[in-house]
């Protein structure tokens, strides 16, 4: 039997898992359940010649439930007797309780965990001492630990009040809202908020027709737990002081998802320790909250070892990893794509599609989400390729998606589509490239949407390799890469310095195909580079800095750190910054950038006061503002 905990003789199930009992057993469980009055037990004990129904506490909301409740059924006469057992003060109370439920019961990792950490202490050495309340505290007490609601914690942990870090919410988190651009978290997918807080994710897409539900330890502790296509772990491990639970809670998260995972956290660039008490491997807020913060390498580096996938980058501090294959490949096609569905609806209201006699007959939401759909796949799509809302807005109007498609294909904008075409041609390239990179994950097959756009744009798989290593190859010529900087700087997205190639990362997806290549190939390198802010390219053939920023929008950013990746070796370097300043962000702005003048004034009137040199060196922040001050009492 892979279910049930055997004490002696005895065997242990939780009433979910009684299913793995012998027939003959469950037939006498079933006649006991109708014997005398009716009452909530959860947990059935076989024993020779008596079956029990056991009441304890919620196994959910306690770490060691007590016994509340006992009736026990003498063989073959089924004659029983009560037993009360919520009066006393040192009740029997219940450990190991993952051993009751199913194998694939979603609740075993986070039970497990507890078990794990009772047995590094030792606590189950004397198997004698541990059955009651009483006994069983003073034991946990001894260790150091302390029984804390469902969960068992180390005692110098216990005064962490990890309910105040949730926050009210009127817009999607960061996390979801990546999802839903990127395609992870899709209308026919359900979602499960791990630690959702107060909830405001879930009663967002929940209101917009998704099928979502949350559970939190603190302010919904009655919420669904269970199995969804997407499980979102928002802000969740950075509030945990106890490192081992962080895993556990982790791994648990990792257990109720279908298809993919998502996990955030607090960066240290986004961080304010000012008044913070170092606490273990984090900080001690002023409100008694812990928070632990993670560079963007860090949480990938141990997200991937714990979940034992590898996890791939979403956006500033949240990471993704997948049991779908497939859709992983979507996503990381997603994320090196420069038709976004962000982009998509600013496009379609920029250039409305053109109306015509044959598409008057289609509705116009059904010819809009053509177009979308046309422009993020660069080709007319088919009709496998249709949402199944679209599907059903077609069927309405009583005609077939191919009908549909073939009617509003004439009303399309060509001069559009001729661009939109062209940048999915680049993308299937910058993908197929870095599929050859060392280190990128391989797999056996493509989705079948991208099967589709490589036949329409490429005729093959190997004609795509092809190009791919051309481009690759290409990277290697110094004439190439002098003309892809060109390329880069005419376009106005970039600036030249000295062999050098300054530009900022929100601009990465209107940048030549040879510069996307080389970023994907750092972010292999140094996981992560992609969350950079700001990256240089050069002078030295194949190397790359990419850096950190804390608040991009001022004049004069703080540098938080800096990664230097050497494509050719295959290695990196990582600094971190207590007070440096980026004295030269108009090197890394869109010549079209609306404050574009007013930086480079800026920039010129620290030059004339002498603060920073014609090469943008400068002072450290704290040094700055005291000139500043200075300049100003002038």
């Amino acid at each position: 039997m892979a279910s049930g905990k055997t004490v002696g003789r005895s065997l242990y199930l939780h009433r979910d898992a009684i299913e793995a009992l012998p027939i003959d057993t469950l037939r006498i469980v079933a006649s006991a359940m109708c014997i005398g009055s009716s009452f909530a037990w959860n947990v059935v004990k076989v024993e020779t010649g008596k079956v029990s129904l056991l009441q304890y506490q919620d196994f959910d909301g306690h770490a060691f439930p007590a016994l509340l409740r006992a009736r026990t059924f003498k063989l073959p006469e089924l004659a029983f007797t009560d037993t009360d057992y919520s009066g006393r003060e040192n009740p029997p109370i219940l450990h190991r309780k993952e051993l009751l439920l199913a194998e694939d019961d979603a609740r075993r990792p986070a039970f497990s965990s507890i078990t794990a950490l009772a047995e590094r202490h030792g606590l189950f050495a004397d198997p004698k001492r541990i059955g009651t309340r009483e006994a069983w505290f003073r034991l946990v007490s001894d260790a150091g630990l302390v029984v804390d609601g469902p969960r068992l914690r180390h005692a110098s942990f216990a005064t962490v009040e990890r309910h105040k870090t949730a926050i009210t919410r009127y817009d999607l988190s960061a996390p979801v809202a990546l999802m839903l651009k990127h395609g992870m978290l899709r209308p026919e997918y359900s979602m499960f908020d791990y630690g959702c807080g107060l909830g405001s994710d879930v009663a967002i897409l929940t209101k917009s027709g998704y099928e979502a539900f949350g559970w939190d330890p603190a302010h919904n502790p009655n919420g669904i737990k269970r199995e969804a296509d997407i499980v979102n772990l928002g802000f969740v491990v950075n509030v945990i002081e106890d490192p081992r639970e962080r895993a556990d809670t982790l791994r648990s998260a990792w257990s109720y998802c279908r298809r993919g995972l998502c996990v955030s956290a607090m960066l240290g660039n986004q961080a304010n320790v000012e008044g913070h008490t170092s606490h273990g491997d984090g900080y001690l807020t002023s409100i008694a909250t812990f928070q632990k913060y993670y560079t963007q390498a860090e949480l990938i580096s141990w997200v991937s070892e714990v979940v034992g996938e590898q996890a791939l980058t979403l956006g500033n501090g949240s990471v993704a990893c997948f049991k779908d294959g497939e859709l992983e490949q979507e996503i990381r096609f997603a994320r090196y794509s420069r038709i976004s569905s962000a982009s998509l609806s600013s496009m379609h209201l920029a250039r409305p599609v053109r109306t015509s006699k044959a598409t008057r007959e289609v509705p116009p939401a059904v010819t809009s989400a053509l177009w979308d759909l046309t422009l993020s796949l660069g080709r007319v799509p088919t009709p496998l390729e249709v949402d199944p809302d679209t599907s059903s807005l077609i069927a309405l109007a009583s005609l077939s998606p191919t009908a549909a498609i073939r009617s509003c294909v004439v009303g399309f904008d060509s001069a559009e589509l001729e661009d939109a075409a062209r940048k999915r041609r680049e993308d299937l390239v910058v993908m197929a490239a870095l599929s050859l990179f060392p280190g990128s994950p391989k797999y056996t097959s493509l989705p079948p949407s991208i099967r589709r756009s490589v036949r329409y744009f490429f005729g093959s798989h190997e004609h795509l390799l092809e190009e791919a290593r051309e481009q690759l190859q290409a990277l290697q010529a110094f004439d190439a890469l002098t003309e892809i900087f060109r390329s880069a700087v005419t376009s106005g997205v970039a600036t030249t310095n000295q062999d050098t190639l300054s530009f900022g990362m929100a601009s990465e997806q209107r940048l030549p195909i040879g510069i996307r290549l080389m970023l994907g190939c750092a972010e292999f390198v140094s996981p992560g580079f992609s969350t950079c802010d700001i990256v240089e390219i050069g002078p030295s053939r194949g190397k790359l800095k990419g850096y950190v920023c804390s608040n991009m929008e001022s004049p004069l950013p703080k540098i938080s750190s800096r990664v230097m990746v050497d494509l050719a070796r295959f290695s990196s370097q990582s600094k971190d910054f207590s007070d440096r300043v980026l004295f030269t962000k108009s090197r890394f702005m869109e010549r079209d950038a609306p404050n574009l003048e007013r930086q480079l004034s800026i920039e010129a009137r620290l030059v004339a006061h002498g603060v920073v040199d014609r090469h943008g060196n400068g002072p450290e922040g704290r040094t700055l503002s005291a000139m500043l001050r200075g300049i100003l009492k002038r």
